[in-house]
Protein backbone atom coordinates (compact mmCIF):
# COMPACT_ATOMS: atom_id res chain seq x y z
CA UNK A 1 0.00 0.00 0.00
CA UNK A 2 2.81 2.12 0.91
CA UNK A 3 4.47 1.72 -2.48
CA UNK A 4 0.98 2.06 -4.32
CA UNK A 5 0.82 5.40 -2.34
CA UNK A 6 4.06 6.55 -3.66
CA UNK A 7 3.72 5.71 -7.11
CA UNK A 8 0.49 7.39 -7.53
CA UNK A 9 -0.04 9.65 -4.49
CA UNK A 10 -2.56 9.58 -1.65
CA UNK A 11 -6.08 8.20 -2.21
CA UNK A 12 -7.44 11.11 -0.23
CA UNK A 13 -5.96 13.90 1.46
CA UNK A 14 -3.58 12.52 5.04
CA UNK A 15 -5.76 13.40 7.99
CA UNK A 16 -2.73 14.02 9.76
CA UNK A 17 -0.19 17.09 8.93
CA UNK A 18 3.65 16.54 8.72
CA UNK A 19 3.59 18.92 11.72
CA UNK A 20 0.98 16.14 13.59
CA UNK A 21 3.55 13.34 12.94
CA UNK A 22 6.35 15.26 13.90
CA UNK A 23 4.79 16.59 17.14
CA UNK A 24 3.60 12.39 17.90
CA UNK A 25 4.01 12.07 21.67
CA UNK A 26 6.40 9.13 22.35
CA UNK A 27 6.31 5.61 22.45
CA UNK A 28 3.61 3.44 24.20
CA UNK A 29 3.41 -0.10 24.24
CA UNK A 30 0.66 -2.49 23.73
CA UNK A 31 -0.41 -4.29 26.90
CA UNK A 32 -3.90 -6.52 27.83
CA UNK A 33 -5.35 -5.94 31.47
CA UNK A 34 -8.14 -7.99 32.56
CA UNK A 35 -9.13 -8.66 28.92
CA UNK A 36 -8.89 -4.75 27.69
CA UNK A 37 -5.96 -3.84 25.31
CA UNK A 38 -4.34 -0.22 26.67
CA UNK A 39 -1.42 1.28 25.14
CA UNK A 40 0.85 1.86 28.32
CA UNK A 41 3.42 4.78 28.08
CA UNK A 42 7.23 3.45 28.08
CA UNK A 43 8.01 5.81 30.58
CA UNK A 44 5.44 4.33 32.66
CA UNK A 45 3.51 7.99 32.90
CA UNK A 46 -0.13 6.29 32.17
CA UNK A 47 -1.87 4.18 30.42
CA UNK A 48 -4.72 4.74 27.39
CA UNK A 49 -7.77 2.62 26.57
CA UNK A 50 -7.69 1.14 23.44
CA UNK A 51 -11.49 0.64 22.08
CA UNK A 52 -12.38 -3.32 20.72
CA UNK A 53 -11.86 -3.52 17.38
CA UNK A 54 -9.71 -0.46 16.66
CA UNK A 55 -6.23 -1.60 14.42
CA UNK A 56 -3.54 0.17 12.77
CA UNK A 57 -5.09 2.50 10.00
CA UNK A 58 -1.68 2.34 7.61
CA UNK A 59 -1.18 -1.92 7.79
CA UNK A 60 -5.03 -2.66 9.18
CA UNK A 61 -3.76 -5.22 11.33
CA UNK A 62 -4.95 -5.72 15.19
CA UNK A 63 -2.39 -4.68 17.80
CA UNK A 64 -0.56 -7.45 19.51
CA UNK A 65 0.48 -7.42 23.66
CA UNK A 66 4.57 -5.59 23.68
CA UNK A 67 4.23 -4.03 20.27
CA UNK A 68 4.96 -0.34 19.55
CA UNK A 69 3.03 2.42 18.71
CA UNK A 70 2.85 6.02 18.87
CA UNK A 71 -0.03 8.49 19.55
CA UNK A 72 -1.16 11.27 17.57
CA UNK A 73 -1.60 14.44 19.63
CA UNK A 74 -4.79 16.01 17.43
CA UNK A 75 -6.58 13.23 16.35
CA UNK A 76 -5.37 10.94 19.12
CA UNK A 77 -4.81 7.72 17.19
CA UNK A 78 -2.41 4.93 17.76
CA UNK A 79 -0.36 3.65 15.00
CA UNK A 80 2.57 0.80 15.09
CA UNK A 81 5.45 2.41 15.54
CA UNK A 82 6.87 1.15 12.50
CA UNK A 83 4.25 2.18 10.43
CA UNK A 84 3.61 5.98 11.14
CA UNK A 85 7.80 6.15 11.18
CA UNK A 86 7.74 4.86 7.49
CA UNK A 87 4.59 7.02 6.60
CA UNK A 88 6.15 9.86 7.97
CA UNK A 89 9.35 9.57 5.91
CA UNK A 90 7.50 9.24 2.92
CA UNK A 91 5.10 12.32 3.10
CA UNK A 92 8.44 14.48 4.83
CA UNK A 93 10.08 13.61 0.95
CA UNK A 94 6.84 14.54 -0.64
CA UNK A 95 5.95 17.69 1.36
CA UNK A 96 9.76 18.05 1.41
CA UNK A 97 9.57 18.61 5.48
CA UNK A 98 13.10 18.20 7.32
Amino acid sequence: MLLLSTLLGPAKPPVASAEDVAAASGLYKIGIVDCDVFAVAADGEGKVPIPSGERCLVCLCDYEVDEEARRLIKCGHFFHRECIDQVSLAYARTWNVG
